[in-house]
């Protein structure tokens, strides 16, 4: 046969028993499995200090975009609004109401701003809540906030 055609050059030729191997020594003593480690409570359960002056949740959660349990920083400008959209999972929409002024009719106009904010499952965010949003990395193509504070439902 030619080489390379699938055949073993050093296995033995057909019809030829080959010698089984030696078993394995007894004399080796095998490693003792450790016994099971206490449990213990989950990492996400201990809130960190994100360095803003806003009281940390009560009930622990496992986001990794959580500014508290998770690794998620934040930084820059903070903002209050409403929520009025739950709709995507762990993203609510914030709407914020604020007045800007006309300097040629010296009056104010009503403006309105929708914020797309990551809402950690720590804070249990609901339609109508008051929260405080905190600037963060960009998380999605439009998500660049994340809720830091639940207020309750605003009045």
């Amino acid at each position: 046969m030619a080489k390379g055609r699938g055949v073993d050059p050093k296995a033995a030729p057909s019809g030829v028993p080959t010698s089984p191997r030696p078993p394995p020594p007894e004399s080796a003593p095998r490693p003792t499995p450790k016994p099971a480690a206490p449990p213990r409570a989950p990492p996400a359960a201990v809130a960190r200090d994100i360095g803003i002056d806003v009281p940390k949740p009560v009930k622990g959660c496992a986001d990794v975009h959580c500014p508290f349990h998770g690794t998620l920083p934040v930084r820059g400008q903070s903002f209050e609004g409403t929520v009025v959209s739950t709709k995507m999972q762990r993203t609510v929409v914030v709407e914020r109401h604020y007045l800007r002024y006309i300097r040629k009719y010296e009056r104010y106009e009503k403006r309105t701003k929708r914020f797309r904010v990551h809402s950690p499952p720590c804070l249990e965010l609901k339609d109508g809540d008051r929260v405080t949003l905190m600037e963060c990395r960009p998380i999605a193509k439009t998500v660049s906030f994340v809720a830091i504070q639940n207020k309750g439902v605003a009045a």
